[in-house]
């Protein structure tokens, strides 16, 4: 399966709740990464929950061998566990080559932004990937 050239970003919001994530405005985020980085995303979508069953349908639905996703969220290892399903739904595997976490937990919005600027510019190279292959 050759590396898939177009990029989809997912953006947990945690539903606005986890204090992990309060340092970060979703709405700005989602606008400047529209305005300054929106030529290198194929689609963006922010979601509530995406572990919970109604984001892992959306994952099911959106994500294909064809994306490389972003999912920014929770700690990578978290996002492996919790995720997964929505990958398993879409017949996406979970490998560096279909999928780059990037950390939100304790970040502020500039933090996350260049951490999803580096994610679509390099890929999982820049972005430190957790997934072994998953």
């Amino acid at each position: 399966m050759a590396k898939p050239s177009k990029k989809a970003l997912l953006i947990c919001t945690c539903s606005g709740a986890c204090p992990s994530m309060g340092n970060i405005d979703f709405w700005t985020l989602a606008e400047r990464v529209r305005l300054e980085l929106g030529e290198k995303v194929e689609c963006m979508a922010l979601h509530p929950r995406l572990c919970e069953e109604d984001g892992e349908r959306l994952m099911g639905r959106l994500l294909s061998p064809d994306l490389q996703a972003i999912t920014a969220a929770c700690p990578e290892k978290r996002q492996e566990k919790l995720l997964a399903e929505g990958f398993r739904l879409a017949g996406v595997p979970m490998d560096a080559d279909h999928w780059v976490p990037v950390n939100m937990s304790q970040q502020t919005t500039d933090a996350v932004y260049t951490k999803i600027e580096k994610a679509l510019g390099d890929g999982a190279t820049s972005a430190g990937v957790a997934a072994k292959g998953a």
